[in-house]
């Protein structure tokens, strides 16, 4: 678990330190207002080498390089001894214990000169490089004939291993299982084979008698063997076409035997194997959005494998950012290799459109499968301003949510008893009605509302409408205020604005009678009055501010947007 992240002199941040707890294999949405400080946590984490923290000019505090950055982070190992890790210019332990890459938007304004006396620009899309360094192509050298004379006489039993070497997935797999190949060629072990073979050995035969004699005789014997039984089930649930179990743990002990005759070679010759499974996994990942006709795909340059994308007008701007997104996916999964693994998704997921978003959302739920699968630990933060328990694209089933801008206002406690009782059966219809939307008409519940331990007072409308607009009156003039009862507020003076421009009694009931703010609205608009598109557009505000979930910081979201002056001033002028 990671408990806490602390940044110092990197960007726009001074010192920040967020208390988090985020848990592995979990994706953690942490969301702040734009000019909070997301992209200089971003930055912090993309400037670590392994070594320590390098500032690009840009990312200098206060344009100063003077000032030395940190980056602290409180950890829990899964043994439950608690650690502080730190990087700084000079030094970095977290690098020690965990890997970390960051994915941020790779579309960038390019100068292309100057046209009549003004300047020009064009979007590039910056090259991905999947893999930095392709691994040599190492052969793993098929000793067959050497495991042939090693077997014995009924060598003839051991089938080929090439369509094991040559199975991309299974060396994959192999690739994970590097210290249960070397286990396996212990002597225990060893002594344990070489007494089956012995035995295969006395027996006479053509291959398939023999084989059927393994099967019915040794194979559980074989299965029973520590180490190999690893090996031959990876080889057995692939399709090779060695049709028996029998045949597949003949394999297994072929490629214990190879592997510890050359280990070094065994796992480069792995390295190019991995990478090949990688490269096709990428492609077709490509043609699964049917886009390699734009010249988009994989190559090699100098080296390296290079995603290179066309000119940003020659793509759309979907698949641009799926694109851009899943092939950073690619190269982070390059990078993150320890037990431990930081991935920061920056902003990206807040420009994706609604298809696009679903798709990626796939994407990084695959990946932190993969990692899982691995009894590897994955930390996916992904920063955005979008709060996404009202966005509805957001969908991963198991996310938590962190606000890392705080709001420390005091919340009427009265406010929040309301909310979480309106739906309490004796008051829920008058709440909805009569407190929480503009009702002209009088109620009375003061007698439920006592019983529910509610402020009795406002069982009657006027009394609770005096409440609203003197927190909104509060929070327009600098005094402290109740961010909920605002919200509240300026739903009931929306809908009281366009209830009185209404000029017959039918259309003043009709208006009425519609449920929800925007309904209403749009009832008006059809009846001859057309609201300001402010009214509109502040459902921001008042749809969020009537609800109380007990498991959310329902506070945060809302202070947030308060705070934002273009907001202060639509809200001014509907009171004015």
């Amino acid at each position: 678990m990671i408990n806490v992240i602390e940044i110092e002199h990197v960007k726009g941040i001074q010192l920040k330190r967020f208390e988090l707890d985020i848990q592995p294999n979990k994706p953690s949405l942490l969301v702040a207002p734009n000019g909070f400080g997301k992209s200089s946590f971003a930055a912090a984490f993309n400037s670590m080498n392994n070594r320590r923290i390098v500032l690009d000019e840009e990312n200098y505090h206060e344009e100063n390089g003077a000032l030395a950055p940190r980056i602290r982070i409180e950890y829990t190992r899964p043994d439950n001894t608690r650690v502080s890790l730190e990087a700084t210019n000079a030094t970095n332990t977290i690098s020690s214990e965990m890997d970390y890459f960051v994915i941020n938007n790779l579309t960038k304004p390019k100068g292309i000169g100057s046209q009549f006396g003004r300047a020009s620009a064009t979007l590039e899309i910056k090259d991905v490089v999947l893999v930095d360094r392709i691994p040599n192509n190492v052969p793993f050298g098929n000793q067959y004939r050497a495991a042939q004379q090693k077997f014995g006489q009924n060598a003839k039993v051991l089938p080929n291993p090439d369509s094991a070497l040559s199975n991309l997935k299974l060396v994959e797999k192999l690739s994970l299982n590097y210290q249960v190949l070397e286990r396996a060629n212990g002597q225990r072990v060893q002594n344990r084979i070489n007494a089956i073979i012995d035995e295969i050995n006395q027996q006479g035969g053509t291959t398939e008698v023999l084989t059927d004699w393994i099967t019915n005789n040794k194979l559980n014997d074989l299965k029973q063997i520590e180490y190999l039984n690893t090996i031959g089930d990876l080889v057995h649930e692939i399709d090779l076409g060695y049709n028996s179990e029998a045949k597949s743990y003949m394999v297994a002990i072929q490629l214990i035997w190879l592997y510890n005759n050359n280990s070094n070679n065994f796992k480069e010759a792995s390295k190019y194997s991995n990478y090949q499974l990688d490269k096709q996994r990428f492609q077709n990942t490509l043609s699964t959005f049917n886009c390699t006709w734009k010249g988009i795909r994989a190559s090699q340059t100098g080296g390296q494998l290079v995603v290179k994308f066309p000119k940003a007008i020659h793509i759309s701007n979907g698949q641009r950012d799926i694109l851009t997104f899943i092939a950073m996916l690619f190269r982070a999964k390059q990078h993150l290799k320890k037990e431990a693994n930081i991935l920061i998704i920056d902003e990206v997921f807040d420009y994706l459109d609604d298809a696009n978003l679903i798709a990626a959302q796939y994407y990084i739920t695959t990946f932190i499968k993969d990692f899982k699968d691995e009894d590897k630990r994955l930390y996916p933060i992904i920063l955005t301003h979008l709060n996404p328990n009202y966005f509805k694209n957001f969908a991963f089933s198991n996310q938590k949510v962190y606000y890392l801008d705080k709001s420390n206002i005091n919340v009427n406690q009265s406010v929040v008893r309301l909310l979480r009782n309106r739906d309490y059966q004796t008051i829920k219809d008058d709440v909805s009605k009569h407190l929480l939307h503009f009702e002209p008409t009088h109620i009375n519940k003061r007698a439920e509302f006592n019983a529910l331990g509610l402020r009795e007072l406002w069982g009657e409308a006027d009394n609770f409408y005096q409440f609203l607009f003197t927190e909104v009156d509060n929070y327009l003039n600098g005094r402290p205020f109740c961010p909920f009862a605002v919200c509240g507020g300026v739903r009931v003076k929306i809908e009281e604005i366009a209830y009185n421009k209404l000029q017959t009694p039918a259309s003043q009931t009709a208006f009425l009678a519609t449920n929800m703010t925007r309904n209403k609205l749009e009832k008006a608009q059809e009846m001859g009055v057309v609201s300001p598109e402010s009214h509109y557009l502040l459902g921001i505000i008042y749809n969020e501010g009537m609800h109380w979930k007990d498991t959310l910081d329902n506070v945060s979201p809302i202070a947030s947007k308060l705070e934002n002056l273009t907001i202060r001033k639509l809200i001014q002028d509907i009171f004015e």
